[in-house]
């Protein structure tokens, strides 16, 4: 009885090995599509525009600040005590204004990137369908999502991906 159960076994472990060995896989690094990308570079190219100029807004409110904390240090000792605490509470308000302003700018430029990696994903993942569906993929996967450590580069469709894409700009 136990010698037919492992004949059973071992006969339903080779046909699931033949059918998995019989699948057309391949698999795609999505971060190089990004990056690499006509598409990514543009949108990779507009969001660090985007954080430069929100850059130079902090730069200018800081610079304002540490001019207000400047004219203190100097002009401190000749100031009124009502005209020192004045600007003392000016400082603190502008401080927690700048600290308001980055944070605003932080989510503002991080709702930004995802929204622009996530039009880049739709785009890549039609085109993945239609690869997959024209060359008769029974699976694609990604990369680093799959935790693939090595994959034959018969198996990266990466740059055909990338082409595609690019084509279709």
């Amino acid at each position: 009885m136990r010698r037919c159960f492992l004949l059973a076994a071992g006969f339903f472990m080779l046909f699931t090995f033949s059918a998995y060995a019989q699948q057309k896989i391949a698999y795609i690094d999505i971060k190089q599509v990004i990056r690499d990308s006509k598409a990514g570079k543009a949108a990779n190219a507009s969001f660090q525009k985007e954080v430069e100029a929100k850059r130079a807004v902090i730069e200018q409110k800081r610079k304002a600040l540490e001019d207000m904390r400047q004219d203190v240090i100097q002009n401190g000792a000749v100031m009124s005590e009502s005209k020192r605490r004045n600007l003392a509470e000016t400082i603190e308000k502008k401080q927690k204004d700048m600290e308001r302003t980055r944070e605003d700018i932080r989510i503002e430029l991080q709702r930004k990137d995802l929204q622009l990696t996530q039009n880049v994903l739709k785009d890549i993942e039609a085109i993945v369908n239609k690869i997959g569906q024209e060359e008769g993929f029974d699976i694609i996967v990604e990369k680093t999502e799959a935790g693939i450590l090595f994959g034959s580069p018969a198996t990266d469709i990466t740059k055909k991906v990338i082409s595609v894409y690019d084509a279709s700009r």
